[in-house]
């Protein structure tokens, strides 16, 4: 089984004719999707188009205008908070921590929707702890300030927080802002391994087009808050799509190792069109 081809079941999250944004400034309007259980989700587009704020109002994180998203259907708005964070797992794009927090410490925040009414880690909590730390290969900094890592293992941390909640759809906006190369193939690797040899359903909004490419099996490419395409990375990552979504002209070929179709830039379509002039 390659990289974008994993097993789906029954959907487990969806919205339903939702209108997201914030007060009186409408994002987007007639969100209509199904995130299927087993898949990975990419959600991509330029800048400021919407894609965050849909997973934003996918998470929970800000309520719908209008409309409904449904959690294994059920109206995520009527759930309790503790049972939400049971079930989702959210690993928002900024998220600050207190001085000299440790990384242990950290990542046991992610069992308190399971405690019990004295809020006491019990032995279970503590082996997910260390079963999130392994994963994330956090070992050796278990006992180090958060603020003292670098970019990839920060980052690491936090999605060892997110994993100790131990739920089965895992929500990310944007993982791999500000990290180098080496440390987002690091990341979305590791989001690859959980989906494939955990079963987390994943949806993530991804810059880098050819990274979504890569590493989801599924992209829903999103321009003024609507969503223009919807399907597999071949289906989805055309040259025609990124000329309408994000403005340029370039060539899409196949990626020599995973297959993947790959994006070449070439030109603006204001430049491309100055240079056919």
């Amino acid at each position: 089984m390659t990289d974008n081809e994993q097993p789906i079941g029954h959907p487990t999250l969806a919205a339903a004719h939702v209108s997201a944004g914030y007060r009186d400034h409408v994002v987007s309007r007639g969100l209509d999707l199904s995130i299927e259980q087993g898949s990975r989700t990419a959600l991509v587009g330029p800048n400021g188009s919407g894609k965050s704020t849909m997973l934003k109002t996918l998470a929970r994180l800000i309520k719908p205008l209008s409309g409904s998203v449904c959690l294994d259907g059920r109206d995520i708005a009527s759930l309790p908070s503790r049972e939400v964070a049971r079930r989702m797992a959210v690993l928002p794009q900024l998220h600050e921590v207190p001085p000299d927090l440790t990384v242990r410490a950290l990542v046991s925040q992610g069992r308190f929707p399971h405690v019990g009414p004295l809020r006491m880690l019990r032995r279970q909590d503590d082996e997910a702890v260390q079963w999130a730390i392994r994963l994330t290969r956090l070992e050796h900094l278990a006992d180090r300030s958060v603020d003292t890592l670098s970019g990839g293992e920060h980052q690491r941390a936090w999605i060892a927080l997110a994993l100790a909640q131990q739920t089965d759809l895992l929500l990310l906006d944007e993982p791999t802002t500000f990290l180098d190369v080496g440390h987002q193939l690091e990341v979305l690797e590791l989001i690859c391994h959980l989906n494939r040899e955990h079963g987390v359903t994943v949806v993530m909004v991804l810059h880098d087009l050819n990274h979504a490419a890569r590493f989801a099996d599924r992209l829903i490419a999103v321009s003024g808050g609507t969503v223009i395409a919807d399907g597999s990375p071949v289906e989805v990552v055309t040259p025609g799509l990124l000329r309408e979504c994000f403005g340029i002209e370039a060539s899409v070929l196949p990626d020599p190792r995973t297959g993947a179709p790959m994006c070449i830039p070439h030109a603006t379509i204001t430049s491309a069109n100055d240079e056919r002039g």
